[in-house]
């Protein structure tokens, strides 16, 4: 049972990108249930813990890329954080497992209850759980494989938690045709049909309006890979790169540079890079939207600024562990020597909009686009979703479709078009259903 479950969690991952074996998110959780129905709770907690282990182990395989590869930590140290990150993620399948066998399936009715109601809610309260503790990681929640299927439909109304509940009750309504007798598998499949239907039918709604006013825009991914980003022979050929970019497409309205595009501070640019591009940008009315690092109040932010006079600009809220900050720093200065350690950054205090014209922009920065009640709070004022992005971190993994898949799912939630650039990876343009246009 252990084993099948192992298999059965590494099986889910194919129903995310880039593969998008959607399916998949149906079946593999069924078998999951169809295990735990024959099981007591204990056994129940340890075949859910073996799934989790399956599943997070092959779908964030790429945090091995980021701490070995990128943070040049050595290759043993790196995979032991991994695992500790593996072993840790799989506590909540597993807790699913041990809730949802509180006790036996004795009967019809409390086995349909347990099928239809405690599995799936449990199920989406461990990935509410799973979003914020410890600052949160709603990355692969089940919700997300089905952002393009007729089930997209339930995400404008609750969320990509609501679409996860949705699956699940699936998963409950199928185990029911498979194991119940006559009778059960006769409403089981009018469940089936009547949930799926209610699901196509709010995909037909359209619950936003487009705005009257075009915008012409320009993407540039200036495609430097991370060991050369901060590398100082590469300081000038990444300013002329982009440079040269944005004044290629100054016929359109807004230009836009990825996460941290140049290797440094604001100010440092600012006099002899930035004021001369903005004032050949005000000649032809092109904005320019670029990340880099931004002080202000004596503190650093990862931040989005709308250069010109005056400069708008958004720091990023919801910052990465490790990634942007040390927690625990004090306790865990001994890790410099193995790892690069991040200076620390500041996190934003508040959401903060850009303005493009008459397009009002509500911004992420990388990580932050998996955490759509953050986005929704830029809601209902912004028209246009911006992500920017450097998945350069992930190199050639999982991660970067996985992360545009996040990406599609917030438009799809909040029915608005988005524009994603990165600086390495997949830069796209995506309407208000997330499907990609450009």
């Amino acid at each position: 049972a252990l084993l099948v479950a192992v298999m059965a969690g590494m099986a889910l991952v194919a129903a995310f990108s880039p593969l998008n074996w959607w399916p998949v998110a149906l079946v593999s959780p069924s078998i999951l249930v169809l295990l735990w129905l024959q099981t007591n709770r204990r056994e129940s907690f340890w075949i859910g813990y073996a799934f989790g282990l399956g599943f997070f182990g092959v779908g964030v395989s790429w945090v091995y890329n980021s701490i070995h590869v990128f943070g040049q930590a050595p290759a043993v140290f790196a995979f032991g954080l991994t695992l500790l990150f593996v072993v840790t993620m799989a506590l909540f399948p597993g807790w699913v497992g041990w809730m949802q066998a509180w006790r036996p399936a004795s009967g019809r009715s409390v086995l349909t209850a347990r099928l239809l109601l405690l599995i799936p809610g449990l199920w989406v309260v461990s990935e509410w759980v799973r979003g914020w503790v410890l600052t949160g990681f709603p990355w692969l929640q089940l919700g997300y494989s089905q952002w393009d299927t007729p089930l997209a439909g339930v995400a404008p109304v609750l969320g990509v938690l609501g679409v996860s509940w949705m699956v699940m009750l699936l998963v409950g309504l199928w185990v029911l045709l498979l194991t119940g007798r006559a009778w059960v598998r006769v409403w089981s499949l009018a469940g089936l049909a009547l949930t799926v239907t209610l699901a196509w039918g709010l995909n037909q709604q359209r619950w936003t309006q487009p705005v009257e006013q075009p915008l012409k825009v320009a993407l540039i991914q200036g495609n430097i890979a991370q060991q050369d980003k901060w590398d100082e022979d590469w300081l000038l050929p990444t300013i002329d790169r982009y440079v040269n970019l944005t004044l290629e497409n100054t016929d359109q309205d807004l230009v836009v540079w990825p996460e941290v595009a140049l290797p440094g501070r604001y100010r440092l640019f600012k006099p002899n890079v930035l004021d001369p591009l903005a004032k050949q940008l005000e000649q032809t009315g092109t904005d320019l939207i670029l990340g880099i690092l931004y002080e202000e109040d004596n503190k650093l932010h990862n931040s989005l600024v709308r250069i010109g006079e005056p400069a708008e600009v958004y720091h990023k809220r919801h910052l990465v562990p490790f990634g942007e900050y040390t927690p625990f720093r004090e306790w865990l200065g001994w890790l410099e020597g193995m790892v690069i350690l991040p200076a620390d950054i500041a996190e934003g205090d508040e959401p903060r909009l850009l303005h493009v014209g008459d397009t009002i922009i509500a911004s992420s920065i990388c990580y932050e686009d998996a955490f759509g009640s953050e986005v929704a709070m830029m809601l209902p004022e912004a028209t246009l979703l911006l992500n920017v992005s450097n998945d350069a971190w992930f190199g050639d993994s999982l991660a970067a479709p996985q992360h545009l898949q996040i990406a599609q799912m917030r438009s799809l939630e909040m029915g608005r078009p988005q524009l994603r650039t990165t600086n390495t990876g997949i830069s796209a343009v995506m309407d208000f259903r997330g499907q990609i246009k450009h």
